[in-house]
C-alpha cells in the first residue's frame, strides 16, 4: 500500500488515539469498572474465575486484565488501556471491511466516525469489555465477509478463532452470529461443502467454548433477569439514536439510511456477493437495533453498553452514504459531523467522584489502618479508588460489606463478618455514602472502646448531584486508645494517656503520631504540644507544634480533668532524610514562655522509634 493511501487512515488512527487517550487517566471508575478491579484485582486464577462465574460475565477480558495489571500497575490509564488499543484496533477493521465492500473513501469516512462517535470514544476508555466486544464483532465480520467471497481454510481459522474470542469477551455478541449463521446457511449461494466447512467452523468454535459452557449454566439465573436499562417507547428510540449515531444523529441517520437503500455498486467482487455484504453489514447493525428494541419489551437489553457493539456496522452503512454525496456537500458534511462529535460533552454513564474521598483518606492514613467501606453497588469502584491512592494500596486492608448487603438493603446484618477485623485494629476507617451505616453507629457508641476522632466530607461530583439525595461521601476515622496503661504526666498538669507511632516511614511522606491526652486538673493556661523526629546525634530533623487536637478544638484551659482528647501530629519527612531509626519525641509547653513541662526531670519524654526506608 502507498505512502498516500495509507497516510489518511494513519492521520484518522491518530486522531482516534488523541481522543482516547484524554481524560482516560482523570475519569474516577464507575460502578461496573470497580467490579472489573475487584475480579482481576486477586491475581490468582482461581479467585479471578470464581469472581466472573458469580456474575454474568465471560473470563477472558478479566484474565487479560490481571495479567496486564502486574505489567503496567493500576493507574487508571494502564488498566484502561486494554479497552483504548481494542477501540484502536476496532477502528483498523472497520476500514478494512469498508475497503473490501465500498471503497476506500466510504471506508474513510466510516473509520473517521467510528474514532470521533462519543459512545465509541466512552466505551473505548473504560476498564470494560466492551471495546473487545466492537473489535470481536468487526473480526468476526471482516473473516465472514472474506470467507464467503473466496472460501479458503486460512479464513476459516481466523473467523473460528474471532467468534472464539467474541464467545469469551461478551456474551451478546452472539447476536451478530446468528445474523451470519442466517447468511450463511440460508442467504449465500456457496457450495454445499463450502457451507459444510462454515458449520465446521462454528462447531469448532463451540468446541473451543466448552470449558466455559458449564459456567455459563450457573449463570442463567441472573442472565435471564436481562439488565435494567432502558424501556421500549419512542423516547427512549430517539435516545438510543442520539447515543449510537452522535450528537448530529438525524444526519448521521439520514446517512444511514442513503446508504441502506442505495445498493452496493459491484466491483471485482460481483454483483451478488457486494450485495450480500451489504445485506450482512446492515442487519448486524440497524438489523439488530431494530431486534433488540422490540425484544426489549419482553426481555430488558437496552442500555448504551448493550447497545455500543453495535456502532462498527453502523458507522460502515453511514459512512458508505456519506460517500455517496456529491461536491463539497461532502467535506463539509463530514466536518460537521466530526466537529460536533468532538464538541459533546454528553454523559455516557454517570460517576461518583469517589476519587476525592479516597484522596481525603489518603492525606490522613497510616498503613496498616484498616478501612471499611459502606457504598453499596459502588464499594468496588470506592475500593479502587481508595487503593490507587494509598501508598502500597494493593496490600492494604480494605474491607467491602457489599458481600453482606443486597443492593442497599439493611436487612443482612454487617457487623457480624467486621467484628474481629475491627477487634485487631487500633485505627479504622470507614467511607460512606448513601447505604445506611451499620459500622460508624457502632463505633460512635463506643464497639469495642473506639472513638470517633477525624471526619471528612467530599461531594459526590456533579454527574450524581442530580440522581441521589445523598449529596457527600463521609470518611471517618475511629481510634481505640490504650488507657490501661500507666500515664506519662507532664508538670503535674497533662497526663499523656496512649500514643501510637508508625513504626515506618518513607521520604517525602506524612507520618502521622496520634496521642491521648487529659488533664489531671482544670488547667490555667492553653497548653501547646510539639512533636519531634529525632536522629541518633539528638538533632532534631522534624517537628511540629499546635494546640492538643489542633485548631477548632477546645483549649486545655476549657478540659474537664480526666477526660479524653485525641490530638494528632503529622510530621512531613524530608525527602532527603537519610534511612535508619528515629526517635519520635513529645514536649508540652505554654506558648506565652516557650517553658517545657517537665516529665521525669526531662523536658521531652521519647515515645517510640520509626523507621525511615529508603525511597521506593
Amino acid at each position: 500500500m502507498s505512502l498516500k493511501r495509507i497516510t489518511p487512515i494513519l492521520a484518522i488512527l491518530l486522531l482516534a488515539s488523541a481522543v482516547r487517550i484524554v481524560n482516560a487517566g482523570h475519569w474516577p471508575v464507575w460502578t461496573d469498572e470497580g467490579w472489573s478491579t475487584w475480579a482481576a484485582s486477586d491475581h490468582h486464577l482461581d479467585a479471578i474465575l470464581a469472581a466472573v462465574s458469580s456474575d454474568r460475565h465471560p473470563p477472558l477480558y478479566f484474565l487479560t486484565l490481571s495479567a496486564w495489571w502486574t505489567l503496567a500497575g493500576d493507574s487508571r490509564i494502564a488498566l484502561r488501556f486494554l479497552g483504548i488499543a481494542s477501540g484502536l484496533l476496532g477502528i483498523a477493521v472497520v476500514y478494512r471491511i469498508g475497503l473490501d465492500w465500498f471503497g476506500q473513501r466510504a471506508a474513510l469516512y466510516a473509520a473517521l466516525l467510528l474514532s470521533v462517535l462519543r459512545v465509541a470514544i466512552y466505551y473505548s476508555q473504560e476498564i470494560r469489555h466492551y471495546g473487545w466486544l466492537m473489535l470481536a464483532v468487526s473480526l468476526m465480520t471482516l473473516f465472514f465477509l472474506r470467507y464467503l467471497r473466496r472460501p479458503r481454510p486460512g479464513m476459516l481459522v481466523l473467523y473460528c478463532l474471532s467468534i472464539t474470542f467474541m464467545f469469551y469477551s461478551l456474551y451478546i455478541g452472539v447476536l451478530v452470529l446468528g445474523v451470519q449463521v442466517v447468511i450463511g446457511l440460508f442467504v449465500w449461494r456457496g457450495s454445499w461443502r463450502s457451507k459444510a466447512a462454515l458449520l465446521a467452523a462454528w462447531g469448532a468454535a463451540i468446541v473451543l467454548y466448552i470449558p466455559w459452557l458449564l459456567v455459563i449454566s450457573r449463570q442463567l439465573g441472573i442472565l435471564s433477569g436481562g439488565i435494567d436499562g432502558f424501556p421500549t417507547s419512542w423516547t427512549t428510540l430517539i435516545t438510543l439514536l442520539g447515543i449510537l449515531f452522535g450528537a448530529q444523529f438525524g444526519l448521521t441517520v439520514a446517512l444511514y439510511l442513503l446508504g441502506v437503500l442505495h445498493f452496493v455498486e459491484p466491483r471485482a467482487t460481483g454483483v451478488r456477493m457486494a450485495r450480500l455484504a451489504h445485506l450482512t453489514i446492515a442487519l448486524s447493525g440497524g438489523g439488530l437495533f431494530a431486534f433488540m428494541f422490540f425484544a426489549n419489551m419482553g426481555f430488558g437489553m437496552l442500555s448504551a453498553r448493550t447497545m455500543v457493539y453495535l456502532t462498527p456496522m453502523l458507522v460502515l452503512i453511514s459512512g458508505y452514504g456519506l460517500s455517496l454525496i456529491q461536491g463539497r456537500a461532502q467535506i463539509v458534511l463530514t466536518l460537521v459531523l466530526a466537529v460536533a462529535s468532538l464538541s459533546t460533552t454528553e454523559i455516557i454513564q454517570p460517576r461518583l467522584d469517589s476519587n476525592l474521598a479516597a484522596q481525603a483518606l489518603a492525606a490522613e492514613y497510616t498503613p496498616g489502618d484498616l478501612v471499611i467501606l459502606e457504598n453499596g453497588w459502588d464499594d468496588n469502584a470506592v475500593r479502587y479508588e481508595v487503593m490507587v491512592a494509598l501508598p502500597n494500596g494493593e496490600q492494604a486492608d480494605i474491607i467491602r460489606t457489599l458481600p453482606w448487603v443486597n443492593n442497599r438493603d439493611q436487612d443482612q446484618p454487617v457487623l457480624p463478618h467486621v467484628e474481629d477485623a475491627i477487634k485487631a485494629h487500633r485505627r479504622v476507617w470507614v467511607v460512606n455514602w448513601y447505604q445506611p451505616s451499620q459500622v460508624m453507629p457502632y463505633l460512635s457508641k463506643g464497639g469495642d472502646g473506639f472513638a470517633q476522632v477525624m471526619s471528612r466530607e467530599t461531594p459526590i461530583g456533579d454527574q450524581y448531584k442530580s440522581l441521589y439525595t445523598d449529596q457527600k461521601m463521609r470518611v471517618v476515622l475511629f481510634e481505640r486508645p490504650d488507657v490501661a496503661r500507666a500515664p506519662q504526666v507532664f508538670g503535674d498538669l497533662l497526663a499523656l494517656r496512649d500514643s501510637l507511632v508508625p513504626p515506618e516511614a518513607v521520604p517525602s511522606s506524612a507520618l502521622h503520631v496520634d496521642l491521648w491526652w487529659s488533664a489531671q486538673k482544670a488547667l490555667p493556661l492553653d497548653y501547646s504540644v510539639g512533636v519531634f523526629l529525632q536522629d541518633s546525634t539528638g538533632l532534631i530533623r522534624e517537628q511540629n507544634d499546635e494546640p492538643p487536637g489542633g485548631t477548632g478544638s477546645p483549649p486545655t484551659s476549657q478540659w474537664q480533668p480526666q477526660t479524653l482528647h485525641f490530638d494528632r501530629h503529622t510530621l512531613s519527612i524530608p525527602g532527603d532524610l537519610p534511612a535508619g531509626d528515629y526517635r519520635i519525641g513529645v514536649h508540652a509547653y505554654w506558648y506565652g514562655d516557650n517553658k517545657a513541662l517537665p516529665i521525669a526531670g526531662q523536658d521531652y519524654l521519647i515515645i517510640g522509634t520509626v523507621t525511615v526506608k529508603s525511597s521506593p
